[in-house]
């Protein structure tokens, strides 16, 4: 009796040190709780902190930026107005001598006094003497007009030649403005040409030039051509670019094919294949919109070859552009608020005309793709698409070929672990056995996994010769035991059979509704690949249209448009 009283007393020590114990442990975790809600709490503020110290140094250098910009922009424009201040004020009156020539209400000698001035202040400046020039063109001072056009040659050949270009094509000096053509299409290399090289080009073949000038123009084109094509990597390149518009003018996935797209293992490349043959309808409708425009773009051109005129004169010389760019870069700076990385993004978007050079081929392949983006017309474009036929259709054909190459023999199908595959979807009744007898074997394997409940079995036998004996014993026992068996007997036979029932009813339902999607697929398969033929028959009517195109697909576009590349 003692030693069960001691030994309670010892439990209830322990126990209350283990009670003392998890108090301790709950204060340590309220504790620890309390803790780490405190450290991430001050993680927070850290965060805070550093995110404020980031913006504040980000600001403090933006800041800076902007003031260094202000104080460079001010320090470049007064170099810029020391060294080429009068540029600027020859550009002006070159504007002035213009206007006054299309007005005529400038009197000779304004405009020999004016220009001879600007020759003294200007020194090296092309557009002084070229202004000379003009001014003694006008007095029809032949003396004092040969002496600055030569000046005026030597110091920029090329930018006097297209001045006087333009300026003769704007008068209406036929014979002049041929012989200037002519020896601006002198200073063109085919390797490297001007951007607005593509709007003089369309000048000439609509008509805006005289007519002689497309003679001058078809042999010089013919003459690059000849020089491009001697070697492979020019053409080559630009029947690269064509498979790779073709290529992107396909169309868009339109859902014709949901149970395809959905039990199709090789979906992905019949969808690429039948829009690859839509792809033939989509370029009819592109090339024949090209050719079949009917407006005039004639004033248009008018317009920009007088912008070009008037940029060749307002814009700035080489010698200032260093300088220029500079300015232009601190601008940016103050309009980005001293963001110096965004200044400089917008510093390198910007484009300008002159700057811009391609080889011919590179120029009718831009015109032809994206007349808005290149600076050309409808007109250009159909007559890029003209000259650039031969290797077009070389890039068709090869685009066509890879299309054809890449149509699947097969369409691929798993309908519900179902795996097959048709050609054509020809052979319906072929997949449908075949359907059938997948089913069959899935239904053998399911039944065969099924045992027959033999233990179950056995053990209401032995229970029925249980009762057998029980009735030496006990009649009611004996029949009491037989009725046990017998009913563990039946119960195990109901079970197997109830299983094998619903076994059959699942592989049923499952094996009617992959059939009914077979037969689906089978009926989409036959739709998809007659689609495929008839839209793979129009490539034939395209390259037909290409080949078709003679000198009068141009005649409702512009007068006197003419296919580039006849001799005639």
């Amino acid at each position: 009796m003692s030693q069960q009283v001691i030994s309670y007393a010892d439990l209830t020590i322990i126990n209350r040190a283990l009670r003392s114990i998890s108090s301790d442990m709950s204060n340590v975790h309220s504790e620890l709780g309390s803790l780490n809600y405190k450290h991430e709490q001050l993680e927070d503020e850290l965060l805070k902190l550093a995110d404020t110290f980031s913006d504040f140094i980000k600001a403090d250098l933006k800041h800076k930026s902007l003031q260094l910009a202000e104080t460079r922009e001010g320090n470049l424009k007064q170099d810029l107005q020391i060294k080429f201040g009068y540029y600027s004020e020859v550009r002006r009156m070159a504007v002035g001598i213009l206007q006054g020539v299309d007005t005529g209400v400038v009197s000779d000698d304004t405009l020999r006094f004016a220009t001879e001035e600007v020759m003294i202040k200007a020194p090296g400046y092309w557009l002084a003497p070229t202004l000379i020039a003009l001014s003694a063109w006008i007095r029809n001072d032949k003396d004092h007009n040969q002496k600055a056009l030569n000046e005026s040659l030597k110091r920029d050949d090329y930018k006097t030649t297209l001045f006087f270009m333009l300026i003769m094509r704007r008068l209406g000096r036929n014979e002049a403005s041929l012989k200037w053509l002519e020896r601006y299409f002198m200073h063109q290399n085919p390797h490297d040409l001007d951007r607005e090289f593509i709007i003089i080009l369309q000048a000439v073949t609509t008509g805006i030039f005289p007519p002689a000038s497309r003679k001058m123009m078809m042999k010089n084109v013919k003459s690059w051509l000849d020089q491009l094509m001697q070697g492979d990597n020019y053409i080559n390149e630009q029947k690269i670019q064509w498979v790779s518009f073709f290529e992107a003018k396909k169309p868009a996935s339109q859902g014709k094919y949901p149970l395809l797209e959905k039990f199709s293992t090789n979906w992905d490349i019949l969808e690429t294949s039948l829009k690859e043959s839509q792809t033939h309808e989509i370029l009819i409708l592109y090339f024949k919109n090209i050719f079949s425009s009917s407006l005039d773009y004639t004033k248009s051109i008018k317009v920009q070859l007088d912008e070009i005129l008037s940029l060749l004169v307002t814009n700035f010389d080489d010698e200032e552009l260093p300088l220029q760019q500079r300015i232009r870069l601190n601008e940016l700076i103050i309009q980005m608020d001293g963001d110096k990385d965004a200044a400089q993004a917008l510093m390198d978007s910007e484009k300008y005309i002159f700057d811009e050079k391609v080889d011919f081929l590179q120029m009718l392949t831009n015109a032809a793709f994206n007349p808005e983006l290149s600076g050309a017309t409808k007109v250009t474009q159909a007559l890029s698409i003209s000259i650039s036929l031969p290797w077009i259709i070389e890039a068709y054909d090869t685009f066509t070929a890879n299309s054809r190459n890449r149509v699947p023999k097969t369409i691929e199908l798993s309908i519900d672990g179902f795996k097959t595959s048709t050609e054509n979807g020809n052979d319906e009744k072929e997949q449908l056995q075949k359907h059938d007898n997948y089913w069959d074997d899935v239904l053998k394997t399911e039944l065969n996994k099924l045992a027959f409940p033999i233990g179950s079995v056995i053990i209401g036998v032995l229970v029925c010769l249980f009762g057998f004996w029980c009735f030496s014993v006990n009649i009611i026992a004996g029949i009491v035991g037989l009725g046990i068996g017998g009913v563990l007997i039946w119960n195990a036979i109901s079970k197997n059979k109830k299983a094998k029932r619903n076994i059959n009813n699942y592989v049923e339902e499952r094996s009617k509704k992959a059939k009914e999607v077979l037969r689906g697929c089978i009926a989409e398969t036959v739709d998809y690949r007659q689609e495929s033929i008839r839209e793979d028959l129009k490539a034939e009517e395209l390259r037909q249209l290409l080949n078709s195109i003679t000198p009068e697909d141009f005649a409702s576009i512009s007068r006197g448009t003419k296919n580039i590349l006849q001799t005639n």
